[in-house]
């Protein structure tokens, strides 16, 4: 099951067992980073990750954020019921995840492997971030930028 939601939609859904992977991507002139925090419900971190990528611009970095943050989770075997949500700092990329129509010709590849990913995860959840709630993923990926 894959719903999608926008706004502060958590804090609804504070009674239920959910994860959440903050995700970012960035591009500064010739060099692209994401990052991204794995939390459970009280806010604990479980993963992170932060990762050099090649992307054209910002949201191509961001999407790759969204297929690295799935790769993670898979890669941990996790085996539960939960949903997992995947916040988003960019509409755009944000509406590229949850409307195929949307989705440019050009990033038609990475976007089937995330649907593939999503599958294989169960119950994802695409929200948007509001603009401070992604910092620390912010943060590594600008680590990962720096390093490249």
């Amino acid at each position: 099951m894959v719903d999608s939601y926008c706004g502060n939609l958590l804090d609804k859904l504070a009674s239920k067992k959910w994860l959440k992977f903050n995700v970012c991507g960035i591009e500064l002139e010739d060099r692209a980073g994401c990052g991204g925090v794995l939390r459970n419900l009280e806010g604990v971190a479980r993963a992170i990750f932060s990762s050099a990528v090649i992307a054209n611009d910002t949201e191509e970095a961001k999407i790759s954020a969204v297929k690295i943050a799935l790769e993670v989770f898979l890669a941990m075997n996790w085996k539960s019921n939960e949903s997992l949500f995947i916040e988003l700092c960019s509409l755009l990329a944000f509406s590229w995840c949850v409307n195929k129509v949307l989705r440019p010709w050009s990033l038609q590849t990475a976007l089937a492997e995330i649907e593939i990913a999503k599958m294989k995860v169960g119950n994802v959840v695409f929200s948007l971030a509001d603009k401070k709630g992604n910092d620390m993923a912010f943060s590594l990926a600008m680590a990962s930028v720096n390093q490249t």
